[in-house]
């Protein structure tokens, strides 16, 4: 089988573009024959290494996402002519193109050089930029999700980024347009990647008529290890960026409200107001590598995530199941789809204190804790969503888009 994996960047810097190495590598291994597709030359040292991976660029140079870098990044002719060129050194009929992000590095106009060129397109979503023109359907202003109909009247005026002036948010409504106008995007699009049914409720009704929604999970570099003793550990911990649309605050607020010790691994812009909340029983660790995030899930109690927007399945809580680390999920949250309410974890009310306190109290009992974790581990591994099943996943896909 021969794919074309297309993203902005070769270089890990977030999960979706650890899905898309994470895919290329493990279609590679099984002897595909495997394209990777992006704006830069850099690569990812480890991924570069790996065999029978083929690494493309169309020479782009890393810059600041400044107002007219966004409106030149709507559309990005030499990322079309590129992907064009890297389609015919093969049968473009037995050719799938898999797209990622394009924002950065690529732009949408990987969507037309796909279908222009006779290959099958799938489009994986890891945010909701084909719906939104800001991409989250959340308003960085007031801090809450829109519900706005994208691009409309009330949407073009309303200031919804986290900038000085709304200037910004109308380059984003250019890109998006772009996207929608001359790139055919999600219009001419038949198949489409999905990683939650949180995504599907959010930008669902945007698509076309007749699209394809494929569901996968991310691909979690699992080790199958011995289930945590979360009984031995007493603090509950959150990982990621300390950012407005995290809600980091909550998570402290909620453990001084009830005395729970809470570790924080992360780092951002709001760090510095966490810790002003005052609270001793609150340890900060700073950012972590993935490894070393792993390594601290040994110590967990249990994973918090209190996202206030609709974050598509961030993969730290993922791991801590598959690890025995009950979740408690902000209901707004992808996340709130993986856990079992009251048997594996349990899903508060966004922007909830009272609510978060007395989850995370329950969990506090030895009892509770214990029979969540064993749940947790068990269930996880009844069906791990591993490299090797997601793979397995990835192919029936290409197979069925193929044959049609």
């Amino acid at each position: 089988m021969r794919i074309i994996i297309a993203n902005d960047n070769a270089v890990v810097s977030g999960g979706a573009t650890k899905c898309a190495l994470l895919q290329a590598e493990g279609l590679a291994k099984l002897g595909h024959e495997v394209h990777f597709f992006s704006g830069f030359a850099e690569v990812d040292p480890y991924f570069a290494s790996v065999p029978g991976i083929q690494f493309h660029n169309c020479g782009e140079t890393k810059t600041r996402m400044d107002i007219p870098r966004l409106i030149e990044m709507s559309y990005l002719q030499k990322a079309y002519d590129k992907l064009t060129e890297i389609i015919k050194l093969g049968d473009p009929k037995q050719t799938i193109v898999h797209t990622h992000l394009w924002k950065t590095g690529i732009s949408p106009s990987v969507v037309n050089a796909a279908l222009d060129s006779g290959a099958h397109l799938l489009s994986s979503f890891h945010d909701y930029h084909v719906a939104c023109p800001q991409g989250q359907f959340f308003n960085k202003q007031t801090n809450r999700i829109c519900t706005l109909t994208p691009g409309s009247v009330k949407c073009l005026c309303t200031h919804c980024t986290d900038t000085r002036t709304i200037l910004p948010k109308w380059a984003e409504v250019y890109r998006w347009r772009v996207q929608r106008g001359k790139a055919g995007m999600p219009g001419k699009v038949r198949h489409f990647g999905v990683f939650s049914q949180k995504s599907v409720d959010a930008f669902g009704q945007y698509l076309p008529q007749g699209a394809k929604l494929h569901m996968m999970h991310y691909p979690i570099q699992a080790v199958h290890e011995p289930r945590v003793d979360v009984t031995k550990n007493r603090a509950i911990v959150i990982s990621g960026r300390l950012s407005i649309e995290k809600d980091p605050k909550i998570f402290v607020e909620a453990a001084k409200k009830i005395g729970a010790e809470v570790r924080i691994l992360g780092d951002g812009p709001l760090m510095q107001a966490v810790k002003d909340i005052g609270y001793d029983k609150a340890t900060f660790l700073g950012w972590l590598s993935g490894d070393q995030v792993l390594a601290e899930m040994k110590n967990a109690r249990a994973m918090a995530i209190t996202s206030i927007w609709y974050e598509v399945n961030p993969l730290a809580p993922i791991e801590a199941l598959g690890r025995g680390i009950p979740v408690i999920a902000s209901d707004c949250t992808s996340t709130k789809y993986e856990i079992v309410e009251g048997e594996t974890g349990f899903a508060f009310q966004a922007h909830n204190v009272d609510d978060l306190a007395d989850k995370m109290k329950r969990l506090l009992d030895d009892e509770t804790a214990d029979r969540m974790s064993r749940a947790a581990y068990d269930r996880f591994w009844a069906n791990p969503p591993t490299m090797e099943n997601h793979v397995k996943r990835l192919i029936e896909i290409y197979e069925e888009m193929l044959a049609e």
